[in-house]
This record gives C-alpha cells, structure tokens and sequence, in this order.
C-alpha cells in the first residue's frame, strides 16, 4: 500500500482508534456464528519501508464489525486480531501461523462454515498470481520476508474444513522480481480443496499500487485504504440489493466501483481484481443477510421553478409537480439510479442512491 498524504497534521495513532467491539447476542443467550472464524492482520508499522497510517485501523473497522450481532456475529473468540505495533518487529510468520493452526483444530473438532482472512499494509506483486504480503521486518535484506497470497490461499482452500472462504488483501502489487514470499509453515498429508469456495478481492490489479488517503468518515476525518474502506461500505450496507441482502455480486461490484471512485477523486488510478474457486452457489450467492431494505429520504432543493418529475430505476414515476424556486421536496428513494427532470427549462439530472446514507440533500 502506498501512503497519500494530504494534510499536514499528524493523524491519531491507529492503534488509538480502535475499541473493543462485543457481540450482544452472547449476553442475550441469542444464537451466534459459531462456525465463522477470522484471521485480521493489519501492519502499520515497518523497519525499513515508510510507515502507513490506514492498515490497524482498517483491519480493527473488520475485525469489529465480524464481532458484532448486526454485522458478522461471530463470537470473539474467533476472530483472531493481529495488529503491529510501533518499534516492534511484530505481528512476524510465527503469530499468523498460529492463529491459523488454532482456527484450524477448532474447524477440524467442530464442523465450520466460513473463514475470513484480512491482510493490509505494505505488499508487492511476485508475479500475476502471487502477491507479497509484507510483514515489519522487510528490507532490501530481507528481501522474502513476506507471505505469499497463493500459497496460504491454497493451504486455506486444501484444508477443505471450510464451506466458504473469504481473503481480502489490501496492499500494493507493484512488481518485484527474484521474490520469493513465504509458504506458511502449516500443512497436511492429505491434498483437497475441492469443497472450499474462496472468494478473493485484491485491492489493485498486478503491477499496480493500492492507496490510503485521507477521507471523510461521517463528519470524522481518518485515514482509510480506499479498498477497505469500500469494503466496510459494502459490508454496512452498501451491497445489499433491493431485498437487504448481499450477494458475492453485489458485494464485488460495489466494492470494485467504490475504490475506483475514490482513487479518481485524487487522481489516481486503482481496480480492484477478483478471483473465486470452486463457486458452486453462483454468483447470487448471498452471503451476508442485513434484513435491512436498502433507502435513502432525500431532501430535493430547486433551484429554478418549472414543472418537475421524478422517475426510479425502472422508469416509474415517484413524483411530479409544479415547484417554485426555493421550493423542496422530501422523498424517501430505494437504490439504484434516479431521473430528475425539470420539463420547463429542459434539464435533467441523474441520482444515484447507494444505501450508505440515511438522509441526503440534492439541489436541482
């Protein structure tokens, strides 16, 4: 991940920002996610390369919202959360592996379901396919001291003691040559993989930085990697479809769009790739149900009087009237793209409604 720096002031530390999260179910006696579990790394903090401000911060947005009854509702205890810290040469193989060793006894005693595997910070492109996932201590010296996307991919998928596995890498693939990441040091006599689907989202294309900047969090100002801040969109709401639920289409379009949209407000150029094995659900698979119908109450302000329509995504016409200058309108609108039109000056407008807000203002 390359940093972007766009003001001066320091940001909070990031490790700062983040609290604990809990799940309510477990205090009500309410059903969790026993059979999800979680490996979140997010490495802020390097030797040799330039610190980032976005990766604990982002992989701390995840691991909580994993935890909490409304979004992932997995018990704590499943979601391991291995953030690095300043001065340290930590979080290092030994502590990735670990987490995974662990998950893996519990998925091997009890049936699981899903796995989620979360890396952001530094990271380079060995080649197409192969991605360096780079943990503190890297340098030019240390020139393999990263772990290889594929192979932990493969050991995740091969295990076949999950369902569905869900790995999402938030750092650069600039490309590096005579690399060789690290293959984690767990494994088995046994090969598979062919019951696991694996949904992977890389946050840039090979050969291509992925970058963190400065945004506007709800009134808050905080450093974010564009791709995972697209991602916690996503998760929050901003996938769903007209039904509340999100679909690994649905997910992986939006999340696609987002950060494209973000790194072009600052002129830059980062596309999210994407691979999935062995999907055998299809694409509108849902794999998280919000129960949430996705919409937005707009406040439409003119700027000029004339006779207006409103028309949906369908076509179908939600309004019309005759408005006055300084005139509004309060409209409560689903997702999707909105046709405003103003027949007496002739013009005519686009909305676009995600499902990230629950109020938005629109001058027209």
């Amino acid at each position: 991940m390359d940093p972007q720096i766009v003001i001066s002031e320091t940001p909070p530390s990031a490790t700062d920002l983040c609290e604990e999260a809990i799940n309510e179910n477990l205090s009500k006696g309410l059903p969790v996610n026993e059979e999800d579990y979680a490996v979140i790394v997010g490495v802020s903090h390097y030797i040799s390369l330039a610190p980032l401000n976005a990766p604990v911060t982002d992989a701390c947005r995840l691991r909580n919202w994993l935890i909490k009854a409304d979004g992932g509702n997995m018990h704590p205890n499943h979601v391991f959360f291995i953030p690095s810290t300043a001065g340290s040469n930590t979080p290092d193989q030994l502590a990735i592996d670990k987490a995974l060793s662990d998950i893996i006894q519990m998925a091997t005693a009890k049936p699981a379901r899903r796995l989620y595997f979360y890396f952001s910070g530094h990271g380079f492109g060995s080649n197409w396919e192969v991605n360096g996932m780079c943990l503190p201590i890297w340098s030019p010296s240390f020139y393999n001291a990263a772990l290889s996307s594929k192979a932990y991919l493969d050991l995740l998928v091969e295990q076949d003691l999950f369902q569905e596995v869900y790995f999402f890498l938030d750092c650069c693939r600039d490309r590096k040559i005579n690399t060789k990441p690290l293959h984690s040091m767990l494994g088995g006599d046994h090969p598979g993989g062919a019951n696991t689907m694996a949904v992977v989202l890389y946050a840039a294309e090979y050969e291509n930085p992925a970058w963190e900047g400065m945004m506007n969090n709800n009134g808050n100002l905080q450093v974010h990697g564009y791709f995972s801040r697209a991602l916690m969109e996503a998760l929050n709401g901003g996938a769903v479809n007209n039904n509340g639920d999100i679909t690994i289409t649905s997910f992986i379009d939006y999340v696609r769009e987002k950060t494209e949209s973000y790194a072009q407000e600052r002129n830059q150029t980062q596309t999210v790739r994407s691979d999935i094995r062995n999907n055998k659900n299809g694409l509108n698979y849902v794999f998280h149900r919000t129960g949430k119908v996705p919409g937005t109450v707009l406040t439409i302000t003119f700027k000029a009087a004339g006779e207006i329509t409103l028309d949906g995504p369908d076509l179908n016409n939600i309004r019309s009237g005759i408005v006055q200058t300084g005139d509004s309108w309060l409209v409560p609108l689903g997702k999707g793209y909105h046709q405003i039109t103003n027949k007496t000056t002739r013009s005519s407008a686009f909305i676009t409604i995600d499902g990230t807000l629950k109020t938005m203002n629109y001058d027209f």
